[in-house]
């Protein structure tokens, strides 16, 4: 999300909901409590996690160049606060 685009969880809440409808995914895969997290980051910079996130990203630009492994398939998500990712495949 870009700074600015919203100020409110509400308005945040209603984004995600549009785009989700948009793309045809059921609402209930963001639930309120994720939002709220995000909403409470909004217009921050948390360093570590571009750090994790870009690095994960060399990571699988290495894999795709070598051919030695396959890479993550489809959706990334690193959640900065418990320190976890989970990796989802989202049927076309």
């Amino acid at each position: 999300l870009m700074a600015g685009m919203v100020d409110t969880e509400d308005e945040l809440e209603k984004l995600v909901k549009a785009s989700l409808h948009n793309r045809s995914i059921p609402s209930d895969v963001v639930d309120h409590d994720i939002i709220s997290r995000v909403a409470q980051s909004l217009g921050t910079e948390f360093v570590p996690c571009a750090a994790v996130v870009g690095g994960t990203l060399a990571q699988e630009v290495l894999k795709i160049i070598t051919r030695k492994d396959m890479p993550i398939n489809n959706w990334y998500t690193y959640d900065a606060l418990k320190g976890d990712a989970i990796t989802c495949t989202l049927k076309p």
